[in-house]
């Protein structure tokens, strides 16, 4: 879905919020079918993320080279001398990228506002308002069989309007979902719970090799969240050399025993996990794992919780 960006000077009584990317119809994130919005910014800063453009307040232009026309178009369009092409390669300098988008307008592989276009730049800011009205026809379409999922990055970074897009929902009688990281201060889960029924809780206990651990603050917020009539479905990603390791399996064990939750959502290891990376810009914190490491991953966790339903949302 294209967002629709506007003014937002044009609603001094909807929130703004900066979203960068919708997908309707989605069956991968939560219970039946979903609208996922995907709101922008992120403070986990988790090594193995696979959307690395959507972690800072802003995402970085993106830049599809396997789409580029070489017509030299964007150099003419930029005044910022971001783009050069050396030896006939399309060079992008992001340091001077003002994200005025004049070279995506000039750009015949390029349309504004779409994500598979040879440029783009994902974030689009809005008002809850226009926000809604784009995302209500869909949310009608699947009411009696899903409903909405606040996604990112990480949403509730975007207190104000999560909270205002979620009480519109729970006014229409719409299912509601928030994925997390739940590493956010305990009293934004405090005031958002009343408003969602399901939680796809991120289990981010470990973030990074070099990063502290989160075990107690992630109990906190459980604590916080059991105190709710809100399912709490624990995501566990597929990452090896982080999720397959016996200490970090014990930690979210334990959580999980202690709040008597017997289901697990297995995140499958995204095979574009570098994809992103190179067309942001962005360095990658780890390197790519192999099929086999994968593989493994998987297997070891599974046989770690015997006890439990396993179920692969991606």
């Amino acid at each position: 879905m294209k967002i629709n960006s506007v003014c937002l000077e044009e609603s001094k009584s909807s929130p703004g919020i900066r979203v960068f990317d919708i997908a309707e119809l989605s069956r991968y994130d939560g219970p039946g079918i979903r609208t996922v919005v995907y709101l922008q910014g992120c403070n986990a800063g988790c090594e193995w993320c696979h959307s690395p453009h959507s972690q800072s307040s802003v995402s970085p232009l993106m830049f599809l080279s396997s789409l580029c026309t070489a017509c030299h178009r964007c150099v003419d369009a930029c005044k910022q001398g971001v783009h050069k092409f050396i030896n006939m390669k399309h060079c992008i300098d992001r340091s001077k990228c003002i994200q005025c988008g004049n070279c995506i307008k000039e750009c015949p592989a390029s349309v504004s506002g779409v994500s598979g276009s040879a440029l783009s730049l994902p974030t689009a800011y809005a008002t809850v308002d226009s926000l809604w009205e784009q995302i209500y026809p869909y949310l009608l379409l699947t009411k009696k069989s899903g409903g909405i999922t606040l996604s990112g990055g990480e949403p509730l970074l975007q207190p104000q309007a999560s909270i205002e897009l979620l009480r519109r929902c729970r006014e229409a009688g719409i299912h509601t979902s928030v994925e997390t990281s739940g590493l956010l201060p305990v009293t934004i889960y405090r005031n958002v719970a009343p408003l969602v029924d399901t939680w796809m809780f991120g289990m981010r206990v470990i973030t990074g090799k070099n990063h502290p651990r989160h075990d107690d603050h992630i109990r906190q917020v459980m604590t916080e969240l059991a105190k709710h009539k809100c399912s709490i479905l624990p995501r566990i990603p597929m990452v090896p050399g982080f999720y397959d390791c016996d200490d970090v399996l014990h930690s979210i064990l334990s959580l999980l025993q202690q709040y008597h939750i017997d289901s697990i959502y297995l995140n499958p290891w995204n095979r574009n996990f570098d994809v992103n990376y190179y067309n942001s810009g962005i360095p990658l914190k780890m390197a790519v794992p192999s099929a086999r490491e994968v593989a493994t991953c998987e297997s070891k966790i599974v046989s770690f919780f015997t006890h439990f339903k396993f179920d692969l949302y991606e």
